[in-house]
């Protein structure tokens, strides 16, 4: 119900939409005088009066210019009440353009000659989307309109993008998604941008019906939001900061600042709040081309002739208007058309290229790509989530993709090989260098360009390890660095290797670096981009060039391989190639993400088992899921590889190193010292706590880490280099080892040849006896024992804490009692072990009175020991005895 005169308007005035005849007249007729006087409309002008005095006591009541001075304060601190009014008025406006009396007087000669009211009677109301369309369509089409006009029509541009509630379609269509998904928002622009971003859900159940998406499409062609960057609240706070240094001196409109700010995405002047407003408004526009001013204006005649578009920019006769998002596509397929007849004119070809570099750095911007490969997307990059990641994984996996999305990708592909513009990324990055290398190609298309950087690859990243000058962004970010600690260095390559050499020692010894995390970012660059070929490592190089010849002449130069040629001959190496490659390999475990073969070769594996871990330490992730099924074997061989080197020395093995540093001291500390601290120790120190382990003299927590590496050898034959050089001969004849991932069979093997006394070699018998001594100080390390009596130990020897032997002897102790069984085959294994321990004591010599009194208790003819011991013993008692006597008498005589 309405009240009083002033509630009675306000009431129809809400209503207005569901008003006809002579009362929606009339109601235009008095909501127009009210438009001239703020007083005329009371409730506004007593809820608005703070508001008035504040912002806009500068015009007089009646000028009819208050309104709108309220309305350009529209974001800032109204009241309620003030700002519920102005919506009224607003909602009364985009229902007859007439209300609003700035609109009408500015555009009046514009209107009547464009034609504008053609199509409705004198006596019909005509909404302001209309007016707007009808004239930007001449603006589009080349027509000036008055400049006070073109001003009025962005203010009530930008009125449609500050409040939903403005937009009778946006209500009625997106009433729902915006209780589904924006509820929580103030009302306003934000709202917009909301139902914007759900429109891009690859997810079905987390994105906006057909209905608001069709709202939100005519919402920005209405606003024309694509045009003037002004008109969106959102966009133009996000991004103001950008433009005053990205697009400085650019004027507003004509979509000079939208061009500016899409080709400065991934810049690094760029913010994301600007990127996430930019790509919202960039998904509609690239599936509706004359939403692109400058692509429709340069391709409008291409358009119709080609792809049977209307020429005018809006057409209210138009009887497919759900044509309008094929003729992008269209436009596409001709850009590149074989026919010389049939490509587009230069004009529409350059804004072609144009809008494809800017929208390659998302799939939501190539409507024909998301449409063929939501299913792809979905299934092999739904983690994809970064610039330009979707496009790249649907290229990378290729192979994999269902047949129209292959398509798609592969004639996308194929246009970007041809025009190398059309990549961003390579023309962001190799800008400078295709203007110095490849100047004469870059007048050329059919990709020559792309031939030109790919054939001077390898001298482009020679000239940049010269200088640190060659480099700009290496330059600037440790120059200081530089000059502080590696002032004897005089090429880049050398200050890279003194650089990361300090980052190296201080991660070691657990201290912060002085070089801070933007220079450490571009070393890692750097030091990628060495690891790729040793052409690339000036010092390596050099350092390695004869055992390069001798050891992996046929070896590729590219991917690592050279590198990982050398890491599996290291001891046949030169000193001079050892030291350089200790260097190497220090730095790939202490960052991860420096180690060029690991990080390409396992890249999908890591996503696929390690998505959540730092690069720098994902080797460690990728150590833990190495035998789970599906994981990649070339990417197995690699982590393999990374463990046989931390186990040849314990300072490439962070773990062993913080948990027996103690041991290391103590034991081995005599090794250590004897050799050079830049050279590798190939093992010796592992072999050293070997023996303390296997005399259980190492503290918990490094018998602890000495258990997970030997434990890992014994099920991994290519994880003990030791046992595969000294019983090269016994694997091949005895053994039969044909797969490398042996699960542990070739220990095994060995050790059943051990007991059986098959195995001829000295050196091969001594290795499997020392396998042996070590499995009786651990249980855990004989991981066949371990799985046979994993059961028998639960239930007798839960209680007995791990290590130093004590599980054995539990077993031992059980198997001799009478009142309690082992399992059948724990007993079976348990009395073969039994035997391989006495061969083993047999074969090895004690190396202490202690291991002496283990093995003498442990011997199964113990008691002949004992008794042969007592017999030494009694007979050295008995003739001290007969000598004493014998001295006695003989004093005796000599003293009378």
């Amino acid at each position: 119900m309405c009240s009083s005169q002033a509630n009675t308007i306000i009431c129809l005035q809400d209503h207005f939409s569901q008003i006809e005849g002579e009362c929606r007249k009339e109601l235009i007729k008095l909501t127009e005088i009210q438009a001239d006087n703020i007083k005329l409309d009371r409730q506004l002008y007593l809820s608005c009066a703070d508001e008035q005095m504040h912002y806009c006591r500068q015009f007089p009541p009646g000028s009819g210019k208050v309104f709108k001075c309220l309305m350009q304060h529209y974001d800032e601190h109204l009241t309620d009440k003030c700002r519920n009014h102005l919506l009224r008025r607003q909602r009364m406006i985009s229902e007859d353009y007439r209300i609003s009396k700035g609109l009408m007087r500015a555009c009046k000669e514009d209107i009547k000659r464009a034609h504008c009211r053609r199509q409705t009677s004198d006596d019909k109301s005509i909404r302001l989307a209309q007016v707007l369309l009808c004239l930007e369509n001449i603006m589009k089409n080349g027509t000036r309109v008055d400049s006070e006009c073109e001003a009025e029509m962005r203010d009530h541009r930008k009125i449609l993008m500050e409040d939903y509630r403005v937009s009778p379609e946006i209500v009625d269509g997106c009433s729902l998604d915006i209780k589904r998904f924006c509820s929580d928002l103030e009302v306003g622009g934000k709202t917009l941008h909301c139902l914007m971003e759900h429109a891009r859900g690859k997810n079905s159940k987390k994105r906006i019906r057909d209905t608001c998406m069709r709202a939100l499409e005519q919402v920005i062609k209405e606003s024309d939001a694509a045009e003037d960057w002004r008109v969106d609240p959102v966009l133009y706070e996000a991004c103001f900061p950008v433009v005053k240094i990205a697009c400085k001196g650019l004027a507003g409109g004509d979509a000079r600042i939208m061009t500016c700010l899409m080709d400065n995405i991934g810049e690094e002047v760029m913010i994301e709040e600007c990127e996430d407003a930019l790509i919202q408004i960039q998904y509609f526009v690239a599936r509706d081309f004359k939403l692109d001013t400058q692509l429709f204006r340069a391709c409008k005649e291409d358009a119709k002739a080609m792809c049977n578009a209307d020429s005018d920019w809006e057409n209210p006769n138009k009887q497919n208007p759900e044509k309008d998002p094929l003729v992008l596509p269209c436009l596409y397929r001709n850009a590149f058309h074989e026919d010389a007849e049939l490509k587009l004119k230069p004009r529409c070809f350059e804004q072609i290229k144009r809008v494809m570099r800017q929208r390659a750095l998302s799939v939501d911007l190539n409507p024909k790509i998301e449409e063929d490969c939501l299913p792809d997307l979905a299934m092999s990059c739904f983690d994809k989530t970064a610039k330009g990641e979707e496009l790249l994984c649907l290229q990378s996996n290729l192979d994999k993709l269902q047949t129209q999305c292959k398509t798609s990708i592969i004639n996308y592909t194929e246009a970007e090989a041809e025009h190398i513009e059309l990549n961003p990324y390579i023309m962001r990055n190799c800008k400078e260098i295709m203007e110095t290398v490849c100047r004469n190609e870059l007048d050329n298309e059919h990709g020559d360009v792309m031939n030109c950087l790919i054939s001077h690859k390898n001298d482009i990243v020679l000239i940049s390890l010269k200088d640190i000058r060659f480099s700009y962004k290496f330059k600037i970010a440790c120059k200081p660095y530089a000059i502080r600690f590696c002032q004897n260095e005089r090429t880049k390559a050398g200050v890279v290797s003194c650089l990361s050499e300090k980052v190296v020692n201080d991660t070691m010894q657990g201290i912060r670096s002085d070089i801070q995390r933007e220079c450490r970012q571009q070393l890692k660059a750097q030091l990628f981009q060495q690891r790729e070929s040793v052409d690339y490592d000036i010092k390596l190089a050099k350092a390695c060039e004869n055992d390069i010849r001798k050891y992996c002449s046929n070896i590729p130069h590219g991917s690592a391989q050279v590198l990982e040629c050398l890491q599996t001959t290291t001891n046949e190496l030169s000193d001079s190639c050892q030291i350089e490659l200790f260097k190497i390999k220090k730095e790939e475990i202490t960052d991860n993400s420096v180690d060029y073969a690991l990080i390409t070769m396992c890249a999908d594996t890591i996503e696929q088992f390690c998505p959540k871990y730092e690069k720098e330490h994902v080797l460690d992730c990728l150590k833990k899921h190495k035998d789970e099924t599906g994981f990649n074997k070339k990417c197995r061989l690699v982590v393999v590889h990374r463990i046989v080197e931390q186990n040849s020395d314990y300072r490439l093995n962070p773990s062993l190193q913080e948990n027996c540093k103690l041991d290391i001291r103590k034991f081995c500390g005599d090794i250590i010292s004897e050799e050079k601290p830049d050279k590798e120790l190939n093992g010796k120190v592992i072999k050293c706590l070997r023996k303390s382990f296997r005399q259980s003299r190492l503290t918990n927590k490094c018998e602890k880490e000495m258990v997970g590496i030997l434990r890992e050898r014994a099920l991994d034959l290519r994880l003990n280099p030791l046992l595969r050089a000294v019983c090269k001969d016994e694997l091949e004849t005895i053994c039969k080892i044909e797969s490398e991932e042996d699960d542990g069979k070739a220990e095994e093997c060995l050790k059943a040849a051990f007991l059986n006394r098959r195995i001829p070699t000295v050196a091969c018998q001594e290795e499997v006896a020392n396998l042996i001594e070590e499995s009786q100080a651990d249980i855990n390390t004989d991981p066949f024992l371990q799985q046979a009596c994993a059961l028998d130990i639960l239930k007798y020897c839960s209680d007995i804490p791990q290590g130093s032997g004590r599980h054995i002897k539990c077993l031992r102790l059980v198997m001799t009692d009478k009142s309690k069984d082992l399992s059948p085959e724990c007993t079976s294994m348990f009395k073969k072990r039994i035997e391989m321990y006495r061969n083993a004591d047999a074969l090895i010599a004690p190396e202490s009175l202690q291991q002496l009194y283990t093995q003498v208790v442990g011997s199964p003819v113990k008691h002949y020991f004992f008794f042969v011991i007592l017999m030494v013993i009694g007979t050295i008692f008995v003739i001290g005895i007969f000598c004493g006597r014998v001295s006695r008498r003989h004093m005796l005589i000599k003293n009378k």
